[in-house]
């Protein structure tokens, strides 16, 4: 089996004949970077069993079980036949990097260990072996081939800094764009809250201004039938394809139009953002997470309707969604995410019944925001 390259945004191979030293490199790599959640894949050659001889769980594998599966109070351990893409996929799918041992010929990015008889530079420039972004030289001088970075197989610091800087480059490349979410039925308030006029303008275009104006571009979610809506029809938009699902399904349906995004999702019955909150979410933004969201300590929740959503989480959310959880709350529960601490909650106050907006239309009138 190969590796292909998108089997996780973010990872990182070691290749090389036997003895070069990938074992040991990658341990040190591994524990010179805390804090981080890391997979780790070894591709063996040779033939191997995780169990032991003797043991209920081999006796039955032995036996022809397809699938078996183990655990105690903190690990578990699963060992099925076959081929096991689609599963490693979804086991390494949390994870903040994957480190790969071995599978030289799969087409992921990977370091080349360069041996003294030259056969890996060889099958490289013979093309043989792609996706490599570096070589490793074991011993003296560095080897620089085809114009690519080299480093000593001891230089595990400078290892690291790349790593993270490749790191950092794919949150970049995840461009960061807006969601208004305006597609709710305002049953409560009685007229739609995406027109409300808390700030001289429709809500659901104050926000779009205010995202516009931090060079940020963004789109109104709504329902199919709302995207003519007198005050909002020039706005871009993106239509629900996710049917009744209420916010969850907003979202997906921008993740699905957008998959390379990441997305800054605000819903439109927040009259207290501002452009200064907003700007605040991005600067804690970490895209090495799944999402970047406000954290309620006292009440052990998180804001979902304000907060940025990385492109992995699309997968993550649609794993729910099949499981029959459709709530954003859960999602980022049971997700990696950056909490931010809530030092008030007064900028998250919403606004669902005529009473509420009465009174942040009173408190507005006192504020200079």
């Amino acid at each position: 089996m190969k590796l292909k390259k998108d089997f996780h945004p973010r990872m990182f191979g070691f290749a090389g004949f036997s003895g070069s030293g990938k074992t040991t490199l990658i341990e040190k790599i591994i524990s010179g970077m805390p804090g981080y959640k890391i997979g780790y894949i070894k591709h063996d050659a040779h033939r191997f069993n995780l169990d032991h001889e003797g043991k209920d769980t081999y006796r039955q594998y032995q036996a022809g079980a397809q699938v078996v599966f183990i655990n105690d109070p903190e690990h578990y351990a699963l060992q099925v036949k076959g081929e096991s893409y689609t599963l490693e996929k979804e086991f390494f799918k949390d994870c903040d990097l994957v480190v790969v041992e071995g599978h030289k010929y799969s087409d992921h990015p990977k370091f080349l260990f360069l041996d003294e008889e030259g056969l890996a530079e060889k099958e490289f420039l013979e093309g043989k072996l792609t996706g490599v972004i570096g070589t490793i030289s074991l011993n003296g001088a560095l080897k620089k081939i085809d114009g690519l970075p080299a480093f000593h197989r001891d230089d595990v610091k400078c290892l690291i800094s790349f790593i993270l800087d490749k790191m950092n480059d794919s949150v970049e490349a995840s461009l960061l764009q807006g969601l208004i979410l305006a597609g709710g039925r305002s049953s409560r308030m009685g007229e739609d809250k995406a027109l409300l006029n808390y700030h001289g303008l429709p809500q659901a275009r104050y926000l779009h201004q205010t995202l516009e104006s931090l060079n940020i571009k963004s789109f109104i979610s709504c329902r199919s039938d709302q995207l003519t809506r007198e005050g909002l029809e020039d706005l871009p938009t993106i239509a629900d394809r996710f049917i009744d699902f209420g916010s969850l399904g907003g979202i997906l349906s921008a993740m699905s139009e957008y998959p390379k995004k990441a997305w800054l999702v605000i819903a439109c019955d927040l009259p207290f953002v501002t452009a200064h909150k907003i700007a605040d979410l991005i600067s804690e933004r970490d895209g090495l997470k799944q999402a970047t969201a406000f954290y309620n300590e006292e009440r052990k929740q998180f804001e979902p309707l304000f907060a940025i959503y990385e492109p992995g989480m699309y997968s993550r959310m649609l794993h729910f969604l099949a499981e029959g959880i459709h709530c954003p709350q859960k999602v980022l529960f049971n997700s990696s995410i950056k909490k931010l601490r809530l030092e008030t909650q007064d900028f998250l106050v919403n606004a669902n019944t005529p009473e509420e907006r009465h009174k942040v239309r009173k408190i507005l009138e006192g504020l200079s925001l």
